[in-house]
């Protein structure tokens, strides 16, 4: 094991090698060509790192570009969602909520980024990452927070939090919360399976395998 070896695996890939752009086929490099026009450019914009310099992908793109036939209906979701009216203080919140409860490490470290983009405070975004109730939140934003958090670890909404939820967002902006929830539960578990990291400073410039 090199210096990079993270539980019995090695590199930023986690427990799957990171695809060098030249070992791609053609609908491989279809996908990539749309990561790199929509999530590597979201994540420039934001701060976080997507792709490395020498075109891998990391994070969950690496294992989603095995996939095309599933990663292609999976990203015309989250653009769906994305354009759901959904405010971005909201959105990061209910993400960092999904992501501390699985400790899915990439999406903590991504999200982290994105939330500060999206004016959540230090403390407050610390607590999130932490799974523990933030303070200091906008009012909608706590209550995604609730929301998320009775989803993903009481598996129920009570009837009064529903009600606060439904009065305060709208049946169709609740309905895209839950939905965003459940993306994230589907991206926590793909990136926990294969044990992806979060790459530190010093990993997103050198080679990784």
């Amino acid at each position: 094991m090199n210096e990079h070896s993270i539980n019995g695996t090695s590199g930023l890939g986690g427990r799957l090698p990171l695809l060098p752009p030249d070992s791609l086929d053609e609908a491989q490099r279809a996908l990539r060509d749309r990561l790199r026009a929509t999530r590597a450019r979201d994540a420039e914009a934001a701060g976080y790192t997507a792709a490395l310099p020498d075109g891998r992908f990391i994070g969950p793109f690496n294992a989603l570009l095995r996939t095309p036939h599933i990663a292609r209906p999976l990203l015309e979701w989250a653009q769906a969602l994305s354009r759901a009216g959904i405010a971005s203080d909201v959105r990061e919140a209910v993400i960092l909520t999904v992501a501390a409860h699985w400790r899915a490490e990439y999406a903590l470290y991504a999200h982290t980024a994105a939330a500060e983009k999206a004016g959540l405070s230090g403390p407050a975004i610390a607590s999130l990452v932490h799974g523990e109730a933030p303070r200091g939140l906008r009012p909608e934003v706590g209550l995604a927070h609730r929301l998320a958090t009775a989803l993903v670890r009481d598996h129920r909404v009570a009837d009064d939090l529903y009600e606060e939820a439904a009065a305060a967002f709208g049946t169709d902006t609740l309905i895209a919360l839950v939905s965003l929830v459940g993306q994230y539960l589907s991206t926590s578990a793909l990136l926990t399976c294969f044990q992806v990291p979060a790459p530190s400073p010093d990993r997103t410039g050198a080679p990784a395998t």
